[in-house]
């Protein structure tokens, strides 16, 4: 009668593990498909970044050559200035201020 009973608490043991065993094989199917998913989602977001930098890198060119540009605006107005200033001087007449 033991024997019938060890046999079957044996019999119990081996199929709850066999049906754990089970539950950890579907949980490890969907973690690996989240892995797979999240990486991904890396991917995405690590192209967006790379392309994030490129343009701030453009922008910032850009704003270099406006500054440049602005500088030399800047040059050819105070030369303007200069100009319409002595055209008034010469007429005898003071700049209003």
């Amino acid at each position: 009668m033991d024997i019938e009973r060890t046999m079957q608490f044996i019999l119990d043991m081996q199929a709850k593990h066999s049906a754990a065993v089970q539950r950890h094989d579907e949980e490890i199917a969907r973690n690996s498909e989240q892995i797979a998913e999240l990486g991904r989602k890396i991917d995405t977001v690590t192209d967006l970044v790379g392309r994030l930098a490129q343009a701030e890198i453009r922008l910032v060119e850009r704003m270099d050559e406006l500054a440049g540009a602005q500088a030399h605006s800047d040059q050819r107005l105070d030369a303007l200035i200069d100009v319409v200033d002595k055209l008034i001087r010469r007429n005898g007449r003071e700049p209003e201020k």
